[in-house]
């Protein structure tokens, strides 16, 4: 007998389709041997015919839930069981792609609207496969996090930012500090915040031409980890930014309970700006926040020049976005930066 597919649609789903159809064969095996299963429940519990009836019944569909509850269990347990064909092959070939250079930071400057001045970058990672071929970070980031890859990922990207900050100063005089995006998982793995500050000795990089960036904020559960890591950073002489402010449930109580240096506003608000009057009302009260605490603040996904003024006209001056540039490969970011402000200098 063959059983078609439970969940014909899904993509990912050939083995929880297996342990589903397992558990049907048992309830169609229990069916079979339904005499032996009413008899058992009938001298068992000394009930009627029709009662034993009724609870042999309900032992069955027990039987039946339980086993697909476990065939939901085990599918969970393996999870390369719930990627495509063409998952599987990417997630095989991103740790080669890290350890040969592959996976590559671009740059987003974040600029002084006032003065033009590039005050900082964003490092985000872009995949440059070896035929030439560009995959951007929707295609293999959260795909890393699901394969359980994605600290391998952080780490390469980590080191291509303090070699890149190095080169910068050595050969083109650039003091622009490079934003790396570090996730809550990431500080509370001890050796990670270590690892930075190790990189940035060896590489002869002054810690304050590093940012960071946590992410995930909402998922905090050690908040006394966190606190020492970012202390930890802080320092050392890193900036920590809370990015995405506005968008955790949690946002203002991190805010409260951890030493950041600034905040990032969400580009959900950003985008609406001018057309949602709430969006505008959280925006000005994100500014005020950052100027009551003395915070630093970035607004990114600035698309367009109207948006660019009405955050200047609110007092926000650091812009993040396509109204200035692009994330650009290291040459093109330093030909923007020098041509956007001849004097370039460290600004925290």
């Amino acid at each position: 007998m063959v059983l078609s597919p439970l969940f014909p649609t899904r993509r990912d789903g050939g083995l929880f389709n297996l342990l589903a159809s397992a558990a049907v064969l048992v309830v169609l095996l229990a069916v079979l041997t339904w005499d032996g299963l009413r008899d058992v429940v009938a001298e068992a519990t000394g009930l009627s015919m029709a009662r034993g009836e009724m609870l042999s019944l309900l032992a069955l569909l027990a039987i039946a839930g339980l086993v697909f509850h476990l065939a939901r269990r085990i599918w969970n347990l393996v999870p390369h069981a719930r990627f495509s064909a063409e998952e599987r092959r990417l997630l095989r070939s991103l740790p080669h792609a890290v350890a040969r250079g592959e996976i590559q930071p671009y740059f987003q400057p974040v600029v002084d609207a006032d003065t033009g001045q590039v005050v900082a970058v964003e490092a985000l990672a872009r995949w440059i496969k070896a035929d030439g071929t560009l995959l951007s970070p929707g295609q293999f980031i959260g795909l890393a996090e699901r394969g359980g890859l994605i600290r391998l990922l952080t780490k390469g990207i980590i080191e291509h930012a303090v070699r890149t900050a190095a080169v910068w100063r050595a050969q083109h005089d650039l003091d622009i500090p490079i934003s790396i995006n570090l996730s809550v998982e990431d500080l509370e793995a001890n050796d990670l915040v270590d690892h930075l500050i190790a990189l940035c000795d060896q590489h002869g990089v002054p810690h304050g031409a590093i940012r960071v960036e946590l992410t995930e904020t909402q998922s905090i559960v050690h908040f006394d980890v966190v606190d020492k890591a970012v202390a930890t950073l802080r320092q050392a002489g890193m900036a920590v930014y809370l990015d995405d402010f506005g968008t955790g449930y949690a946002s203002l109580s991190v805010l409260h309970r951890i030493p950041f240096t600034g905040i990032k506003l969400d580009q959900s608000f950003i985008r609406t700006l001018r057309d949602d009057p709430r969006a505008d009302a959280i925006v000005r009260a994100s500014v005020a926040i950052a100027q009551d605490l003395g915070l630093s603040l970035v607004a990114e996904g600035v698309e367009d020049w109207e948006t660019r003024d009405r955050l200047g006209e609110m007092g926000v001056r650091h812009i993040q976005g396509y109204v200035y540039a692009r994330p650009m490969p290291a040459p093109d970011l330093i030909a923007f930066a020098q041509q956007a402000q001849p004097a370039l200098t460290l600004s925290l």
